[in-house]
């Protein structure tokens, strides 16, 4: 059986393992045994539901049903043997153990609460969203796309003044005609882009955060399609810059944007609604603190790091 099917049963059964109490006063029929441990009907039941189709399939097979049942009564032994560990004879792990049931049970009610929460219909509160926040949601900001020629210069070892001068010779070149793909494809020292005639083959907006903040700039400086720049320099040398094409800024309509408004309001609903949850569980107006008791348990950890 293979690691992910063997983590997919450990999973579904440590929870079970450990409610044996419960299952054993169902007297529900026994099914798999060995010595004291067992494994109910309804037990096995809930873990062949849980198993995914082509473990269904294997339990058909004599041998492997053998190794999956194997399995399951050999996690339960060793979740078993966790009923022994007692707070006297090993109080650090009792207490470790103790405290990982609590948030494991914890995050399960959590996540059953969740799960049976009636969540209300968000399409109306998801268009007044939209209506009040269309720069997050609506608002597509200007694109642009561009070719460029480089010629690199690292501004540690490079004072500039050779390769700006070679770019500007480039540059006479298109201001007489010549194509600026094909110069290009000869003078430019970008191996990502000098085969495809200077393609940088990406959409920028005025917000792009991971594009050199000169060449951007100037991207958006350019006032038409087939434009091209001065020499610029960047941090990583020298370009002259074409503007390629333009998709002009523009609103998604609500549709568009509808399923995610209406997801992030029902994700905000949720973590309200769990708050509130939790709230239930906090401190009443019968709460009590031995405050004596508390400090003379912090008291060693106050005095060690003062």
């Amino acid at each position: 059986m293979s690691m992910r099917t063997c983590i997919i049963v450990f999973g579904l059964l440590v929870s079970l393992s450990l409610g044996s109490t419960a299952q054993e006063l169902a007297d529900d029929k026994v099914v798999v045994s060995d010595g004291s441990t067992t494994v109910s009907e309804d037990e096995l039941r809930y873990i062949i539901e849980h198993w995914t189709p082509d473990l269904r399939q294997a339990a058909t097979d004599g041998g492997d049903r053998i190794e999956l049942l194997n399995q399951v009564l050999a996690i339960k032994k060793i979740a078993s043997e966790a009923e022994k560990i007692s707070p006297e004879e090993d109080r650090e792990d009792y207490w470790k153990l103790e405290m990982a049931l609590r948030q494991v049970k914890q995050r399960f009610m959590v996540g059953r609460y969740i799960e049976n929460l009636e969540v209300p219909d968000m399409s109306d509160l998801a268009k007044e969203r939209y209506e009040t926040e269309k720069t997050k949601y609506a608002s597509v900001p200007e694109q642009r796309q561009s070719s460029h020629i480089l010629v690199l210069c690292d501004p540690r070892t490079c004072d500039g003044d050779e390769e700006q001068a070679r770019l500007e010779a480039v540059r006479q070149k298109l201001v007489a005609g010549e194509n600026f793909a094909d110069l290009a494809r000869e003078f430019s020292e970008d191996p990502g882009s000098k085969d495809s005639g200077g393609k940088f083959d990406r959409w920028l907006h005025k917000g792009t955060t991971d594009v050199d903040g000169a060449y951007l700039k100037t991207v958006f400086l350019l006032e038409a399609v087939g434009d091209y720049s001065e020499v610029v320099r960047s941090r990583f040398g020298f370009h002259i810059i074409k503007l390629d094409e333009i998709k002009p800024a523009y609103e998604r309509p609500f549709e568009e944007v509808k399923a995610n408004i209406i997801a992030e309001l029902t994700n905000e609903y949720k973590k309200l609604q769990v708050k509130a949850f939790d709230d239930n569980y906090r401190f009443t107006e019968e709460y009590f603190i031995d405050n004596d008791a508390v400090d003379a348990l912090l008291a060693p950890y106050l005095s060690e790091e003062k």
